[in-house]
This record gives structure tokens, C-alpha cells and sequence, in this order.
């Protein structure tokens, strides 16, 4: 088959959804495919494709260029992620992967706890632009017969697409993401321990919780630095390691802030992007990974098949993967109580050593290879349904 599949950022750096597709692609075209990444985004730097695949770069193109492109290359699946397509608008993908949310990303609402922002952010959701960009997303799912086959990332993003979108149920298929079992293990990690440790000045006494994400907002931040205060009679120091920049400047500026006026300059350290992140599993003893929405939430799985406990929640894809309380804790971002309760039960030693022994086990069971046959077969199942080749005219 000749398999299309977009990329964001190429070569990807750093773990998630953009070196995944890049492996994927790769483990397909090892076993035979012809397999084209394309990006319509400016990328740093030159670029080598795996062995076997083709690199096309259409920065700066026009989206009839783009489609002319697709058209030319006569491909019989596209892979596309439809909330972040513009440049691909008009096409039929025969493979949608959700890789955000549902109609531009409707999910992070729930992020904006202030009212007032709540409601703006809302307001825009009615600007023309929007509009347009929601009605271009809508069209990947019902626009074209025979139905694309979509790749839901959970059953939580199966419910989510099913509830925003008229396609049929049987069009949905959940696959849970994978990790690379070879870089993510608790051998590995405790072996960086000591020297991760040291390397933010964490002390060895101290019950670090790490934070991991860009996103400050969506993933949880605000709520960590507000019950941190409320924790100082734990019996143990507890130290937060932020290992990610913000979505930009003014989140930043807002963490520090937040830090200074909760009195928690000695408490939290600001790490910056760390790759591998595997750098930052080892500093901690457990991932607070609050977000108020994941389609899948790789962190976590990454976490866990490094035998590090994890406290998620419900509007993130990998808590299905969790047993409450005995391989990780889901709670609700929204209730202070909670977190702090999960955080206390953390402090452990033995419950905390029992959770990261049993998602270790879970972790290991969402290897790479057996993730690709199964994407795999929903690209087959797609292709079967005599849509093919691709067109973009």
C-alpha cells in the first residue's frame, strides 16, 4: 500500500504523538509499504526519513498545491489528524487519528476555571474563523462515502467523537498508544536516580512530584501549586519538578507568580523541556499528570512502564489503563480534596513502591509492535473499503 501520513514536527525530538507517527511510519514501511510523511509546517534543520519512507516538505504551498501534491502521490490511506488540517481541507483521508479533541479542541474549556475566561474563551468559539475551522473538521468525518476509519486514541475519545460527529460506531476503533519498551523501564530509570536527583538539587528526603507537560493551564499546574501549602505537615518535604516551558510567556510569568505568592520558591523547581523525559521520571517518585483533557495523555503511559506511579484523571485517555489504587490514582482535577488526598497516600513508601510495580506490569503491555499491527489493520480496513487511491482534486 501507499500510506500518507502528516506530520507536525519533523524529525520529532521528543516523546508523543509526532515521534510516534514517525515510528509508525517506519515499522510500516520495514514491512513493505510505501510510506510518505508530509508536513506543510516550517521545520529546523534538515531532515533524514527512516529507511524506506519519503519526506515531502510543502511549507509555504498553497492548500490547492497541497491537495495537487496528495493527488500526485496516489496514495491508497492518508493518515490525518483532522483537528489541525487546514492546509489538507478538501481531502478525503480515509484514516483520521484524534489526536486533540472534537471540534477545535472543544475539551479545554473545562481548563478555563476562572468565569470570565471561561466565557471568552467560549465567545471566540462563534468568530467566523472558527466557525470555518470547525466546519472544515467536520467534513474529515462526514463529508465523503464511504466513512473514514477513525482511530480513537481511548474509549474516552470514542465517546467524544461519537457524540460530536454523525459517523457510524462500527467507523471507531480504539487503540490505546504504545511506548518504546526499550527506553522506558524502571531499570533505567532508577539507575538516573541519584544523578537526576542531584542534577536539580532535589533532596533525597524529599517526595518529588513531577510535573510534565507545556501546557500549564490544561495540564494540571495551577491546581499542583494551590495544595502544595496544605501539605506541609506531610511529616516529609514535598518538592514539585516542572519539566516543561509553558505555552508561552505569559504562562511563565503566571507560574513563577503563583510560586512567590504561595511561598514555594524552595518547593518547586522549573526545569524547562528535559529530553529525554525519561531525565525527569527518574528525579521523581510519582507523575501528577492533572489534565483537564488528554485524547490519550503519552506521559502517563510513559510513566507507568518506567515503574513510576501515576495520579491522573478521568479526562485523560490512559486512566482506563489504570486500576484505581492499585496500579495509579485518577481523581478529579477540579477537586482540591482529592489531589491532596492521592498526594498523601503517595507518601508511603510501600503503597507508593506497590503502584509503580503494577503499572510497570500494565506499561509493558502496550509495546510499539503490537500497537502498529493493529493501526495497521484499521489502515487495511480502511483501504478494503474501495475508497482508494487518494485524491486531491
Amino acid at each position: 500500500m501507499r500510506i500518507g501520513i502528516d506530520m507536525r514536527v519533523v524529525p520529532p525530538q521528543g516523546p508523543g504523538q509526532q515521534r510516534y507517527l514517525w515510528r509508525l511510519g517506519s515499522w510500516l514501511a520495514q514491512r513493505g509499504h510505501e510510506v510518505h510523511f508530509m508536513t506543510v509546517l516550517r521545520q529546523k534543520g534538515g531532515v533524514e526519513a527512516p529507511a524506506g519512507t519519503q519526506y515531502h516538505d510543502w511549507h509555504g504551498r498553497s492548500a490547492t498545491a497541497v491537495r495537487h501534491g496528495v493527488h500526485d502521490l496516489a496514495l491508497d490511506a492518508l493518515l490525518l489528524n483532522p483537528e489541525r488540517s487546514r492546509p489538507f481541507r478538501g481531502l478525503r483521508a480515509n484514516v483520521l487519528r484524534a489526536a486533540y479533541g472534537t471540534e477545535q479542541y472543544l475539551q479545554k474549556l473545562r481548563s478555563f476555571r476562572n468565569p470570565l475566561e471561561y466565557a471568552a474563551r467560549s465567545a471566540l468559539r462563534a468568530v467566523p474563523w472558527t466557525l470555518a475551522d470547525m466546519h472544515w473538521e467536520r467534513q474529515f468525518y462526514e463529508g465523503h462515502r464511504p466513512y473514514p476509519d477513525v482511530i480513537a486514541q481511548s474509549g474516552y475519545m470514542r465517546d467524544q467523537i461519537l457524540g460530536s460527529y454523525r459517523i457510524p460506531a462500527e467507523h471507531v476503533h480504539v487503540v490505546h498508544n504504545a511506548v518504546d519498551l526499550e527506553e522506558y523501564t524502571p531499570a533505567r530509570r532508577l539507575a538516573l536516580r541519584e544523578e537526576m536527583r542531584a542534577r536539580w538539587e532535589i533532596p533525597a528526603e524529599a517526595l518529588c512530584l513531577l510535573f510534565l507537560g507545556h501546557n500549564f493551564r490544561l495540564k494540571g499546574l495551577w491546581q499542583m501549586l494551590d495544595v502544595l501549602p496544605r501539605l506541609r505537615d506531610l511529616g516529609r518535604p514535598v518538592h514539585l519538578l516542572v519539566a516543561g516551558k509553558g505555552t508561552g510567556e505569559p504562562q511563565r510569568r503566571k507560574a513563577r507568580r503563583l510560586v512567590q505568592a504561595l511561598g514555594l520558591e524552595e518547593q518547586v523547581t522549573f526545569a524547562g523541556d528535559v529530553r529525554p523525559s525519561l531525565h525527569a521520571h527518574a528525579a521523581a517518585d510519582a507523575l501528577l499528570h492533572l489534565s483537564w483533557h488528554d485524547s490519550f495523555g503519552f506521559v502517563s503511559l510513559e510513566a507507568m512502564a518506567s515503574g513510576l506511579p501515576v495520579v491522573t484523571t478521568r479526562y485523560v485517555g490512559a486512566a482506563e489503563l489504570i486500576v484505581h489504587g492499585e496500579s495509579g490514582l485518577v481523581v478529579d482535577p477540579a477537586k482540591d480534596a482529592e489531589i491532596i488526598d492521592a498526594i498523601r497516600r503517595l507518601a508511603d513508601d510501600g503503597f507508593r513502591a506497590r503502584l509503580g510495580a503494577a503499572a510497570a506490569i500494565e506499561g509493558a503491555r502496550h509495546d510499539e509492535p503490537k500497537n502498529f499491527a493493529r493501526v495497521h489493520d484499521v489502515i487495511r480496513t480502511a483501504v478494503a473499503r474501495g475508497a482508494g487511491p487518494i485524491t486531491g482534486r
